[in-house]
């Protein structure tokens, strides 16, 4: 630089001669000196919102605190107290009256598959992906921040969400279901070939149930789904009701297929959950090392005791929107349907009594219908828990399930289901009470004034 530096004063020697170089060299200063004096350049502001004067429940208490504010920067909670102070240029939205809460986690649903299962894998998939992000929207547009995606593609529109290419809630997705060959997620028709004995493949239909027998093949389906995205592992490891070839009480895997399944995900840093209702399935699961029981209608009472002890998560649901739709048929969905509908009072109320926490999710699927009586979910749980304990179960605790996830978590940077200083901002600003009647969140579009994501504001009928 020091040559380049004597070459081009040289150069000025001999063009403007000395009276120019040194007309050249005055200015030089003179530009220098007012660099030098000319302020430099503030860093950005940081984004800020503050939301002002509002009772806030964190999640986690039995109360909410009165004549709180709280500062949200970027994506996370920077702070909260009755008298916080942000940037000069900060959003600033007066909540005066209105309860503040985190954002609610569906621990069990299915946003990609929002067609009847029958006919799933003959629909185009751009119009299945085109009514799932409808069904995304719907969801983030009631309050409801988080889903825990137990089984079909969704992981692309868990992608698509975060690059802010559409509009919807943080997606935990499962991939494929892995089943057995004639468990709950062989979904073939009664004479179609085995796609592992054949070759003949129907690659729709694997991206939402992948069917693998013996422990190779389920280690292989297991590192398939956490290839393609899944960030947790579902199993069918029971009957099921939307099936129509396997019954209820049918143990599916074997001990060693199931524990192949555990080691190839832990091996990735996450866990297993697993589809069962009845006590064979899931003690079986619980004996492979399975930290997830989805559904469990009709557990007995030690097994739902063997849970709690060895610290697994019951994720149920109350199927109130499966009562309700529920048709007079002697076939044997029907049946099974009752079965399970007749074990949903006595799982709840036991659970309750020996203390064992239950998940707050809905296992929606099959239509946008069955999405929007979704939100029911709320007041299908009085039944059985009072609204402290339903709001807990669909924020803090569905948190702890997600963070099961370990080194597969999508959302590292903080907490998610509750509201506390480095937390996420996923947020709702409440006109009423939830913590006395949780279902007023049902009349999302007058209760909820303001729905927050990750910071971003997607509804706010409080700032003109």
């Amino acid at each position: 630089m020091e040559q380049r530096a004597g070459e081009k004063i040289m150069l000025s020697l001999k063009v403007f001669g000395l009276a120019g170089f040194i007309v050249l060299s005055s200015s030089a200063m003179s530009l220098s000196q007012a660099l030098a004096q000319a302020p430099v350049d503030e860093a950005p502001s940081p984004q800020q919102i503050l939301i002002q004067n509002v009772r806030i429940w964190d999640g986690t208490s039995d109360e909410a605190v009165p004549n709180q504010d709280l500062l949200v920067e970027g994506h996370l909670i920077k702070a909260i107290g009755p008298d916080v102070s942000a940037h000069p240029t900060a959003e600033t939205i007066d909540g005066t009256g209105l309860f503040l809460m985190p954002g609610i986690i569906d621990a069990h649903t299915h946003l990609a598959s929002p067609v009847n299962p029958l006919i799933r894998t003959q629909e185009d998939t751009f119009y299945i992906a085109a009514v799932s992000l409808r069904a995304a929207r719907l969801y983030l547009m009631r309050g409801w921040t988080t889903m825990r995606d137990l089984g079909g593609p969704s992981q692309g529109l868990g992608r698509a969400i975060d690059a802010g290419h559409a509009i919807g809630p943080r997606v935990y997705p499962s991939a494929a279901t892995i089943s057995q060959t004639a468990g709950h997620g062989d979904r073939r028709g009664r004479t179609d070939p085995h796609p592992n004995m054949t070759g003949m493949r129907n690659l729709a239909s694997e991206r939402y149930s992948r069917l693998a027998d013996g422990p190779d093949e389920v280690r292989r389906a297991v590192r398939e789904s956490l290839r393609q995205g899944a960030v947790q592992i579902k199993l069918t490891a029971g009957g099921g009701i939307s099936s129509d070839f396997n019954p209820i009480d049918s143990l599916q895997f074997s001990l060693e297929e199931l524990k192949a399944a555990v080691e190839a995900a832990s091996d990735w840093g996450t866990y297993v959950t697993v589809h069962a209702y009845t006590d064979g399935s899931v003690n079986r699961a619980l004996d492979a090392g399975v930290k997830v029981i989805e559904h469990g209608h009709l557990l007995s009472e030690p097994t739902l005791r063997r849970i709690k002890k060895e610290g697994a998560y019951l994720s149920s649901q109350s199927f109130g929107f499966v009562r309700e739709m529920q048709t007079n048929s002697n076939s044997a969905r029907a049946r099974k349907s009752q079965m399970v509908m007749n074990g949903v009072d006595t799982m709840m109320t036991t659970a309750k009594r020996i203390g064992l926490p239950v998940a707050f999710g809905t296992d929606t699927f099959g239509s946008l219908e069955t999405y929007r009586r979704g939100v029911k979910e709320f007041t299908y749980r009085k039944r059985w828990f009072d609204s402290l304990e339903i709001l807990k179960q669909a924020t803090s605790h569905n948190a702890k399930l997600l963070e099961l996830t370990g080194l597969r978590n999508p959302y590292p940077d903080g907490p998610l289901g509750v509201i506390e200083e480095g937390a996420y901002a996923d947020l709702l600003l409440v006109d009423g009470d939830p913590l006395s009647d949780a279902s007023i969140l049902e009349d999302y579009e007058n209760t909820i004034k303001l729905i927050m994501k990750d910071g971003h504001i997607y509804k706010n009928t409080l700032t003109p």
